[in-house]
């Protein structure tokens, strides 16, 4: 818990729209942290009827294979 992982810069998101292609684009970017133990890469969010289920449910097409971990160098306690 609290690892910090990415999506590879090299995964292709030519096929992904809408929001999902908005959750890939930031996932690229910022990546994500680890937080829970559980399914494998599960992602979760807060409940919004906002939200198209359609264009997230392309996320589950997204292969463990596609992520990779960040570093985030070594803890330093003062």
């Amino acid at each position: 818990m609290g690892a910090r992982f990415r999506l590879k810069a090299s995964f292709d998101l030519t096929p992904y729209h809408g929001e999902a292609l908005i959750i890939l684009t930031a996932l690229k970017t910022y990546g994500m942290i680890v937080a829970d133990n559980g399914s494998s890469w599960y992602i979760s969010g807060s409940t919004d009827a906002r939200w198209n289920d359609n264009d997230l449910n392309q996320l589950k097409s997204v292969p463990g294979s596609a992520v990779e971990a960040v570093s985030t160098g070594p803890i330093l306690h003062g």
